[in-house]
Parts: structure tokens; C-alpha cells; sequence
């Protein structure tokens, strides 16, 4: 069995090249960390952008909603005079059939 020394290890072993594979894998991991800084931040921005849609929906079927009522109190209800005028000619036909039958 030989005995390597230090010398001969060394050359076996790149340490330049050990140094930037440690390095590279510690690159990626600050690689991976901004991606997902960026990622998050961007939910954020989604859910900010959902938020105000619907914010502004809701303060239009608000407003909608309001100019409904107000329509509705202030328009004079013209149905029911319409069915009193029907019913009182539907009445008027009736007496006058049974008028006959006597």
C-alpha cells in the first residue's frame, strides 16, 4: 500500500477548482434566494392589483345600487293606476253579463 503525501494529494486535488465549485453552489443558493425575493414580490403586486379591481367594483355596484333607490323613490308608481282603470272596466263587463241572466 503507498502513502500519498501532501504534495501529491495536492496535485490530485485542484483547490482552485474546489474553491469555485464551493463558491458556484453558494452563487446559486444567492441565485435562488433573489428568485424567490422577486417571485414573492410579485404575488404581492398581484394580490395589490386583485385588491383594487375589486375595490372598484365594489364602489360602483355601490353607487349603482344608489341611483337605483333613488330612481325608484322618486319615479311616481304609475301600475297602480293602470290596474285600477282595468279593473274597473272588467267589473263593468261583468254586471252587465249578469244583467242579462235575470
Amino acid at each position: 500500500m503507498k502513502v500519498i503525501t501532501k504534495d501529491e494529494l495536492a496535485s490530485l486535488i485542484d483547490v482552485d477548482k474546489l474553491r469555485s465549485m464551493v463558491s458556484g453552489a453558494g452563487s446559486l443558493v444567492k441565485t435562488r434566494t433573489r428568485f424567490l425575493a422577486k417571485t414573492e414580490k410579485e404575488k404581492s403586486d398581484m394580490k395589490k392589483l386583485v385588491k383594487a379591481i375589486l375595490i372598484i367594483i365594489g364602489i360602483c355596484a355601490v353607487i349603482g345600487g344608489a341611483a337605483y333607490a333613488l330612481y325608484r323613490y322618486f319615479t311616481p308608481d304609475y301600475d297602480d293606476e293602470f290596474d285600477d282603470d282595468f279593473d274597473d272596466a272588467f267589473d263593468d263587463d261583468d254586471d252587465d253579463l249578469f244583467a242579462d241572466d235575470k
